[in-house]
């Protein structure tokens, strides 16, 4: 998936599983549940939730960018 499909799930809240543009696992094992990341060989729920988590993601793909402003 992109991360622009992630962010499309994220905001249905339908289940997925993906591995993000940060080679990060993301995850929704039931509707309306929470997202579970990838970490230290367990899936966790991560305290980011809707806009938050979508914010996340888009934050990590700007610091990826090498055109990105500096901060």
């Amino acid at each position: 998936m992109t991360d622009d499909q992630i962010r499309t799930a994220i905001r249905s809240g339908w289940p997925f599983f993906a591995v993000t543009s940060r080679e990060e696992v993301l995850a929704r094992y039931m509707p309306g549940g929470p997202v579970f990341r990838w970490t230290k060989n367990q899936m966790l729920p991560t305290p980011l939730q809707g806009s938050d988590l979508l914010w996340w993601l888009r934050a990590s793909d700007e610091d990826d960018h090498p055109d990105a402003a500096p901060k």
